[in-house]
């Protein structure tokens, strides 16, 4: 398996899967964090709202 020091460039990696991969990873667009956040506070809210909901079936 070849290693890839600080002093290679993309150009320098043969073709390979591999390389297809990073170029994908580092051509990916930046998360958009904001957005990201807002989508687990909704699915935690969900998920507390479910848990309420088991406890007051349990104690019926």
């Amino acid at each position: 398996m070849a290693s890839i020091n600080r002093f290679q460039t993309i150009n320098d990696i043969p073709p390979s899967r591999g390389k297809d991969v990073l170029l994908k990873i580092l051509n990916s667009p930046k998360a958009d964090l904001s957005r990201l956040q807002k989508i687990a506070t909704d699915y935690e809210m969900k998920a507390l709202e479910m848990m309420k909901v088991e406890r007051k079936e349990r104690k019926q």
